[in-house]
């Protein structure tokens, strides 16, 4: 059985470099993910004057800095294409607007298009003096010398979970803790698991009443030594290529103790010809679909994905393969991504003569044809991993695609292209 191990987690490495940077005295980090998103956040944090050791070795060091803050002075924070960088930093400068005279962050053209209004909103309830730009980046933050004017604030949980996450790990710090409550309901509850797991790790509590209201006190919070868990989203990619192929594969340093519920994309699999087994450390997958006669029985899928919608574009690829129609739901967040991800896959899907439907809520796809297979077609990635890595799964099995910007993978998982060729190296 061939063997492959996932890379770190980019969602996890962004949260603990903004931890361990509010942590006194001196953080490791090991075997942090090196990519285009922790690459852009490091490179804010030594903006901001934190003392980094990334020699991307094994280990990643971070000094003490709160003391050591530049007063006086305006900065600039690019967070690139990283929606992780752009959100923590901005509500890690509520800690220190009566110090600096003014921080701007800002992005990629997409990421000034991706809103962050319900977390200005927000932050302008604790009295920050704070404004973006026609509701999305970039962000101006002016010193602000008043003290803060209350430790709770009511924020929209329709958009993004990230908001939330960039509040609680701050919120420790603020003079009399925080408390959020959740206006209409929150989506990728999961992420924030992630986040109130990995702040238990530095003795930080928070106080999860039913994702409806968080509640963090002023508490002491304490530095750490931290391994950082591989990427559950990765594997989704790896699964649905055994399953596609029928092969057998073992991950060795992903299991179900994780947290990461994009792990749970591989019941979804298993609902089919699809089995795995773990020993909560690692993960044996085995497909077994092209020596069952196919997919006849599965008629008009209808699937969930409000909780994983990262993972969903992985299944879109997959859902051509399905007889009938396959409708794929909760996916509102995923035109406010890295591109308009329903829309961009259902244009390119729709290049494989696959007829497709879709709202901003979800998509209806139909079943491939075998006509037409003596063209190339060009699949647009929208500078995209995501769609990169899941129209990868389609180019190991139709002749004449080609991926196009597939550099794009290193937002997120650099070595993607390396590890799959070895992968189908049988």
């Amino acid at each position: 059985m061939k063997e492959l191990f996932l890379p770190w987690s980019k969602s996890i490495s962004n949260r603990c470099l903004i931890l361990w940077a509010l942590a006194e005295g001196k953080s490791r980090l090991r075997w942090i993910l090196q990519s285009d998103d922790t690459v852009a956040m490091i490179r804010a944090l030594r903006a901001l004057g934190v003392q980094v050791d990334d020699e991307w070795k094994g280990d990643i060091s971070i000094m003490w800095w709160i003391d050591r803050v530049r007063s006086n002075t305006s900065i600039i924070l690019d967070g690139n294409e990283s929606g992780t960088s752009v959100r923590f930093l901005t509500a890690l400068w509520v800690l220190f607007v009566d110090k600096v005279d003014e921080i701007l962050i800002t992005g990629s053209e997409r990421m000034c298009e991706r809103p962050i209004v319900d977390l200005v909103e927000g932050l302008k309830q604790i009295w920050v003096n704070i404004e973006s730009s026609d509701w999305c980046p970039p962000v101006k933050i002016q010193k602000f010398n008043t003290q803060f004017n209350s430790s709770k604030i009511k924020m929209n949980g329709e958009v993004s979970s990230q908001y939330f996450t960039s509040l609680l790990q701050i919120a420790w710090m603020l003079p009399e803790g925080l408390e959020i409550e959740v206006e209409w309901d929150l989506v990728s509850k999961p992420y924030i698991d992630i986040t109130i797991h990995e702040l238990e790790k530095f003795g930080v509590k928070v106080i999860n009443d039913n994702y409806k209201r968080f509640r963090v006190q002023k508490q002491k919070y304490n530095p750490v030594d931290l391994f950082i868990e591989w990427d559950a989203s990765a594997l989704s990619y790896i699964a649905s290529y055994i399953f596609l192929h029928g092969w057998e594969l073992e991950i060795k340093n992903l299991g179900s103790e994780t947290k990461q519920w994009d792990y749970s994309f591989l019941n979804i699999l298993k609902q089919f010809w699809f089995e795995y087994y773990s020993d909560g450390k690692s993960t044996q997958l085995k497909g077994k679909w092209m020596n069952s006669g196919g997919f006849h029985k599965y008629l008009n899928l209808d699937l969930d994905f409000s909780q994983i919608p990262d993972v969903s574009l992985t299944f879109m690829v997959l859902a051509i393969f399905f007889p009938g129609n396959t409708k794929l739901r909760g996916l509102q967040t995923l035109n406010l991504k890295e591109c308009k991800r329903i829309d961009a896959m259902a244009t390119e899907i729709r290049k494989l003569w696959v007829e497709v439907e879709s709202d901003s809520k979800s998509m209806i796809i139909g079943s491939l044809g075998d006509e037409r297979w003596d063209q190339n077609i060009d699949i647009q990635t929208y500078n995209d991993h995501r769609i990169a890595m899941s129209f990868w799964i389609l180019q190991s099995y139709i002749w004449g695609l080609n991926i196009l910007d597939k550099s794009c993978v290193n937002k997120t998982y650099p070595n993607f292209w390396r590890d799959l060729d070895n992968l189908s190296k049988k």
